[in-house]
């Protein structure tokens, strides 16, 4: 399978069959983000601190945790948005506490703030200790209406 998009296949002539094309879903899967799941109130989301994601320390590559958050907290805004309305990520402050070194790193989410223009989720991520924060961010997501097709 490629990385390749659509978008290079007709830019550079000859590419992989459409049917060869990842969907983001197939990328996730791929680096190991499980399905989101619904917890009370949140979202959470985990990623398996496997050889393929960690950094040269042996911690979940920071980029992967990104995704991750992002991944969770836009499934969230999502969710709690009417049919009509879709969600774009705006804007995430994120603070690497502590590396996640085994195990899994799980990030819950949680909405602080549901206006008519944004939303804006907190994700906690944490890794084995659920009692260890190790990592605590904030995305902003912009309602946008959703497109048809």
């Amino acid at each position: 399978m490629s990385l390749t998009t659509p978008e290079d296949t007709t830019a550079h002539g000859e590419g992989p069959a459409e049917s060869e094309l990842l969907t983001i879903r197939d990328l996730f899967a791929q680096i190991g983000i499980g399905d989101a799941v619904r917890v009370g109130d949140e979202f959470v989301v985990e990623l398996p601190a496997a050889p393929h994601v960690v950094n040269h320390r042996g911690g979940i590559q920071g980029g992967l945790i990104a995704t991750l958050i992002d991944v969770v907290a836009g499934i969230h805004a999502l969710e709690s948005c009417p049919a009509d309305v879709g969600v774009v990520t705006s804007d995430m402050n994120i603070r690497y506490l502590a590396p996640i070194t085994a195990g899994r790193a799980r990030a819950s989410s949680r909405i602080i703030h549901s206006g008519r223009r944004s939303v804006v989720v907190q994700v906690d991520v944490h890794g084995t200790d659920p009692e260890r924060l190790a990592v605590v961010a904030t995305a902003n997501f912009a309602k946008t209406a959703k497109r048809s097709g």
